[in-house]
């Protein structure tokens, strides 16, 4: 064989989101500084007990940028979040008249459960006449309606009432074509599809109308090719829109299934339903720029189980952790010098102050107080003008036995804040282990200037 021939250029096999040289892959595997798994004695803060998975941006966010959010339950604490960071969030601008109002939070009519109840919504949005109107209503008799496109409420006001509203509603969907950003949380795989109409619905049809109509609707399970699909329209539409292709940041919800209609375990359904729309936001990332995942699932399901979940249902994400997330969000998006080289580890993830107690808070009820110390110090520029900040550090250093820093921690905390009383009450409790007495009948003198009606308190000290 002539090896001096031309060589035909390797064709990556079918299926494949990526095909490199060796050498390529080589030398990448060589600069990448998180390449290996953590283990307990290389890098293991970086995965227990709070995991910081890390991300690489493709784009900036801007402080004059704006920002729409659509998909699952999650995409709302993204919102909150990104408000709370100073951004426009256009997606929380609305105005949806006499029934929106009436309806209040109770509706979950923002949450899309699913890409296609994603697609729907921005396609009648941005080409209102592909709307089908009435149609998409479940008439559950005595004026009462239902949209599965929507959330569970009953809306009990005149057919044109709930038209003018669901106008509203896609009004504010299509402030979707002017914003900077695109944010899509996806949520399930479980689907219900309408044969009539010929569409997915976002929520399961009501009885009433599954009964009224037998064989219009159908129970589906998607699979990784419908689920990219529905990515590449809303990217393809939003393109036609825009004039340009739009900044997109996908996100997975770690929130689960409450419940499934397949014949097999939720623990299953719902690793199946998570695992396949990650799978398809990674081929969808690998075939447009200015598209990127966020890995929001991933801080999620790999932290600790006791901090990562509230309301002890192991279902609704910590308050505390979703802080963690936006923080990292931030620190990597609005940052331009930050990037893959950024410090792993809790530290990383705790660069707001907001974000930064909130881990505290994890860690303290984790029970990991040497990590908890060794990130206050980390960062003692924001924990020291932070008096929330210095509570938990003060509380980690009793842990401990260091009165003596807990002690210190308590009296800076008190002179940042001295209106809250917690700071000054820990204080004279903590003088009985280091045997203060006459400091603390003088810090109870002042807590009884300063705060007259916490009686209760001070005669809890008797062994004054």
């Amino acid at each position: 064989m002539d090896q001096s021939a031309p060589q035909p250029a390797p064709q990556p096999a079918r299926g494949c989101i990526e095909a490199v040289p060796a050498e390529t892959a080589l030398a990448r595997a060589r600069g990448n500084p998180l390449r290996r798994y953590p283990a307990p004695d290389r890098d293991g803060d970086r995965l227990y007990p709070l995991a910081a998975p890390s991300a690489v941006p493709s784009f900036t966010i801007g402080p004059e940028d704006t920002v729409f959010a659509i998909g699952s339950c999650f995409a709302r604490n993204i919102e909150r979040a990104l408000s709370e960071a100073g951004l426009r969030v256009t997606s929380r601008e609305f105005d949806l008249g006499p029934i929106g109002a009436s309806l209040g939070q109770a509706s979950n009519f923002f949450n899309k459960y699913t890409i296609h109840s994603v697609l729907n919504e921005l396609r009648w949005a941005l080409e209102r006449d592909s709307f089908p109107g009435a149609d998409v209503l479940c008439d559950l008799g005595r004026g009462r309606w239902a949209d599965p496109q929507l959330g569970i409420a009953r809306l009990e006001f005149p057919l044109e009432q709930v038209l003018e509203f669901r106008h509203r509603y896609l009004d504010a969907m299509a402030q979707v074509a002017t914003a900077d950003l695109l944010v899509v949380t996806l949520g399930y795989v479980e689907s219900w599809y309408d044969r009539k109409l010929g569409l997915y619905l976002n929520l399961a049809p009501p009885v009433q109308a599954v009964k009224a109509e037998p064989g219009r609707y159908e129970f589906r399970v998607l699979g990784h090719d419908e689920v990219l699909d529905g990515l590449e329209q809303v990217h393809a539409l939003l393109s036609r829109h825009r004039g340009r292709p739009p900044k997109m940041l996908v996100t997975v919800s770690p929130v689960p299934l409450l419940a499934t209609f397949r014949e097999t375990d939720v623990l299953v359904a719902n690793a199946y339903s998570k695992a396949v729309q990650r799978a398809a936001v990674e081929s969808f990332v690998a075939r447009y720029d200015g598209v990127d995942y966020f890995p929001s699932y991933e801080f999620v399901t790999l932290s600790d189980p006791n901090v990562a979940w509230s309301r002890g249902d192991y279902r609704h994400v910590s308050p505390d952790l979703v802080d963690r997330i936006m923080a990292e969000v931030l620190a990597r998006y609005m940052r331009r010098d930050a990037g893959a080289g950024g410090a792993p580890g809790p530290a990383a993830a705790a660069s707001t102050p907001q974000a930064l107690t909130a881990t505290m808070r994890m860690l303290l009820k984790l029970g990991e107080v040497d990590e908890l110390r060794a990130l206050a110090e980390a960062r003692r520029d924001m924990v020291d003008a932070d008096a929330d900040a210095l509570l938990l550090e003060a509380a980690a250093a009793r842990r401990q036995r260091d009165l003596e820093a807990a002690f210190a921690a308590l009296e800076r905390a008190r002179a940042l804040d001295p209106a809250r009383p917690d700071a000054l009450e820990r204080l004279i409790t903590i003088c009985r282990p280091l045997r203060r007495r006459a400091a603390a009948r003088r810090l109870r003198d002042q807590h009884e200037g300063a705060f007259p009606e916490r009686a209760a308190f001070r005669a809890r000290l008797d062994w004054i």
